[in-house]
């Protein structure tokens, strides 16, 4: 028996469409609810083939029986919002916030009934990412984390357990590869690290491919969380001065094999480190790490993969030359 029959997505941004038309393809009658009348008719065109209903009337949340939240990464605008939901929702209502940085335990205070509040975190696209972390606070009723997690399974997605940590799993492996990517901007063009890490490195979409289909607003603010766990974390400044809203990827078909070994290099390095320190401070299983590095981030060999085939000497290189990079925070 399906542990959610109704559910409702809060914010028709691009994470809250995705969700629901998740949810609606799993053959759920879906509410989403959304303030700004402009998104509510865009979500409204994009969704037209969706059982979906959309609206600005919070009304219709007293009936569901879980209800996510999937607005800006904010902590003051998602407070702001879960409280919103606790006054509609009916006291055996699931709450979930699709947070990707944000710690579940900053924002279990603003909703009613604590025990009913948990981290589900879909990752983009929604409708299509198999992995979705799942991130229960101490006051989160276990049962709630165990029906929530048999129910994402059911729905065809991989859900990973994972403990309530900046940026959880997902983003803390693979937000410093992001981010040294855009380090490596003052020696190479966004098309040749891009070319380098998918043909010599082993990711399916290079790192501003990535940025520019996640969206560099989410991107930044999640590297800005992250910075919070200190060495190896750090966001670059490129990143964060950019003020375009997406990367302009000049096409490649080959680099100079001095730009592309140090590139390799240092992507190999910003893969390992977050890597070795997820595993380390066992913040996650090393098969789920696995199914997130090959299943949401596309690596062709898991950071946890690469610890194990390459010598300690070499990985020590590798991470000390990365966490060297950082110095500058460029």
């Amino acid at each position: 028996m399906s542990y959610i029959n109704s559910p409702a997505v809060i914010g028709a941004g691009l994470m809250g469409k995705a969700i629901s038309k998740h949810y609606s393809n799993q053959g759920h009658e879906v509410v989403l609810i959304e303030e700004n009348l402009s998104q509510i008719e865009i979500a409204s065109s994009e969704l037209a083939q969706q059982k979906i209903t959309i609206s600005d009337d919070l009304n219709l949340l007293r009936d569901r029986d879980f209800i996510i939240e999937a607005v800006f990464e904010d902590l003051t605008a998602k407070k702001l919002v879960l409280k919103q939901i606790s006054d509609f929702a009916k006291d055996d209502a699931l709450i979930a916030t699709n947070t990707s940085s944000l710690l579940i335990k900053d924002l279990i205070g603003a909703v009613t009934i604590p025990s009913r509040f948990i981290g589900v975190h879909y990752n983009n696209p929604a409708d299509f990412n198999p992995i979705v972390e799942i991130i229960r606070d101490e006051q989160t009723d276990s049962g709630a984390a165990k029906g929530i997690a048999e129910w994402v399974e059911k729905s065809g997605k991989y859900p990973v357990l994972c403990s309530d940590t900046p940026c959880f799993i997902l983003n803390r492996q693979s937000l410093p590869f992001i981010n040294e990517a855009a380090r490596c901007l003052n020696f190479a063009s966004p098309g040749e690290i891009d070319f380098v890490a998918k043909q010599k490195v082993g990711v399916k979409l290079g790192p501003f491919k990535v940025m520019n289909l996640v969206g560099l607003d989410v991107i930044k603010s999640a590297s800005r969380n992250l910075e919070i766990l200190g060495e190896g974390y750090a966001s670059s400044v490129d990143l964060q001065k950019m003020s375009e809203t997406h990367w302009a990827i000049d096409t490649v078909t080959e680099v100079n094999r001095e730009v592309s070994t140090e590139i390799i290099k240092r992507l190999r390095g910003a893969m390992l480190y977050p890597g070795k320190d997820i595993l380390d401070r066992k913040l996650c299983s090393e098969k789920d790490l696995d199914k997130i590095c090959k299943l949401a981030l596309g690596y062709e060999k898991s950071s946890s993969e690469w610890l194990q085939l390459l010598d300690k000497s070499i990985i020590d290189q590798l991470i000390n030359s990365f966490l060297s990079f950082q110095s500058d925070l460029s």
